[in-house]
């Protein structure tokens, strides 16, 4: 028979790693994480949704999902937290062919990393000095106040960057790009769409 320390060890070692699988919630949903000083925020959406976040003084990350509509009934959100990583995921039901409108606000620390997946929605990101990466499949990118690297696509929608010293791409295969008082080495990219660049300053490049 196991003896009462290798019993401790298993439940500590259970406890750990319950903390890492995704438990999921129904909509509405409010969830706050302290976080390290420069955290990774993964996001994973199925569902699509408009997203909203802001880079803050706090070390607090906050989650905060909702659905005016309630159109998707058995649509939910799981946030996991492990190390420096913060992971948010949204699903649906099999059988829900309805449309979702979720909508996501997520406050977190200036300095973080976003890497971002969804299936469409608008996203909106400001006052972040980290690496911003990923996709969206149709939805507005619009990002101010921004400094760091960036390397963002949306497949069908507009791109604005405002206020920002960056590296790296921003590219819509449909759509126009907009930048507005911009600094640093930042390119744009339209398959079918302008490329706007208003008080835009590029740097050299150190290489």
């Amino acid at each position: 028979m196991p003896t009462v320390l290798e019993l401790l060890v298993l439940f500590i070692a259970g406890v750990q790693s319950g903390t890492r699988q995704a438990v999921y919630h129904g909509i509405p949903f409010d969830t706050a994480l302290v976080v390290v000083t420069s955290p990774t925020l993964a996001i994973d959406l199925e569902t699509g949704g408009a997203i909203r976040i802001v880079g803050g003084a706090s070390k607090v990350l906050r989650v905060r999902v909702s659905e005016p509509g309630r159109l998707c009934t058995d649509c939910t959100v799981a946030v996991t937290h492990s190390g420096t990583s913060v992971q948010v995921r949204t699903r649906r039901g099999a059988s829900n062919r309805g449309q979702a409108n979720l909508q996501l606000e997520i406050e977190v620390p200036v300095q973080c990393n976003v890497e971002l997946s969804s299936s469409g929605g608008s996203v909106e990101i400001e006052g972040i000095d980290g690496t911003l990466s990923g996709t969206t499949q149709s939805g507005e990118l619009s990002l101010r106040r921004i400094s760091g690297t960036v390397e963002l696509q949306t497949r069908r929608g507009d791109i604005t960057l405002r206020e920002s010293y960056v590296r790296g791409i921003l590219r819509t295969l449909e759509g126009r790009v907009l930048f507005e008082d911009v600094g640093g080495r930042v390119e744009g990219e339209s398959a079918k769409g302008r490329v706007i660049k208003r008080r835009v300053e590029r740097t050299s490049s150190r290489r």
